[in-house]
């Protein structure tokens, strides 16, 4: 699995797989979303925005899927943002930059609402949109030469809630603040300094560290990822009734379950758990 998980992020998605620019691959396990656009830097369309949406949404439903990779084809660009080409027949006027913004946020809202983590593989510019889809992902791997930037105020166009929230909750206000005021374009040393991203590596170790914590969770009790997923999301803000009862149900399918059982087991039997045979029987498939 190690092996295809490399050979498929190192290669460009078929055509076939790609709708609005946007490509999808599953092996097994692992879902390979990508944008694929390299002629004009991965730059995202209202249609790719879209798409986005409609691929996460049948992502939700994958109910084998350990987790998602999003990264663009190349290594110029993860993504230079959206396709400013077509602002005038898509954003100019209030309603429409109205519907434009709201494309922007449901994508990002379906990409932060998806049960499994979302690993963001970033080579080359990371910027305007790119930067806000990958500040949607749940962690953020970095090439050494890849820059990142939100320099909307050349443009005139405003940053929307979804994506200033998603942006603050990694770097703060006065970072984010930074960003927009200066127009700045900022390499990946200080990207990872003001934490907007988790791992800054060599351009040729990208995919090997990417598919190495792809391994780590899908060996990885899946009980335990989902669940540090929502109670991460949930630290720094007041916990309400849904939060209260989502911890109990994870408390009980955690402590109720076979997982724990197997992974206690495994320690005890100094071998590797297999929690991919408990998942399969709690399924009720063979």
């Amino acid at each position: 699995m190690r092996q295809d998980l490399s050979r498929a992020l190192a290669t460009d998605p078929n055509e076939t797989a790609v709708v609005d620019h946007i490509g999808l691959q599953v092996l097994a396990e692992v879902a390979i979303v990508t944008l694929a656009r390299p002629e004009q830097y991965n730059a995202l369309s209202l249609a790719s925005w879209r798409q986005l949406v409609r691929v996460f949404e049948g992502l939700s439903a994958a109910t084998a899927l350990r987790a998602i990779v999003i990264r663009g084809v190349g290594d110029r660009a993860f993504s230079a943002g959206a396709d400013i080409k077509e602002f005038p027949d898509v954003r100019l006027s209030v309603e429409d930059a109205i519907g434009y913004n709201e494309a922007i946020s449901a994508a990002l809202n379906t990409v932060q609402s998806v049960s499994v983590p979302v690993i963001a593989m970033i080579s080359g510019l990371a910027v305007g949109g790119g930067c806000e889809l990958a500040a949607a992902c749940d962690v953020r791997i970095a090439g050494s030469s890849a820059r990142f930037g939100i320099p909307i105020g050349r443009l005139g166009v405003i940053l929307g809630y979804t994506e200033a929230n998603a942006l603050s909750r990694l770097i703060g206000p006065a970072e984010l603040k930074y960003l927009l005021f200066s127009g700045a374009l900022i390499d990946a040393q200080e990207a990872l300094r003001i934490k907007l991203v988790q791992q800054v590596v060599p351009n040729a170790e990208l995919i090997e560290r990417t598919v190495a914590l792809l391994e780590a969770i899908r060996t990885s009790s899946p009980v335990t990822i989902r669940a540090a997923k929502v109670v991460a999301d949930m630290c720094g803000r007041t916990l309400t009734t849904a939060d209260t009862e989502a911890l109990t149900r994870m408390t009980v399918e955690a402590y109720g379950g076979p997982e724990l059982k197997e992974g206690v087991a495994a320690f005890q039997q100094g071998r590797q758990a297999n929690f991919a045979l408990h998942e399969r029987n709690k399924d009720g498939r063979p």
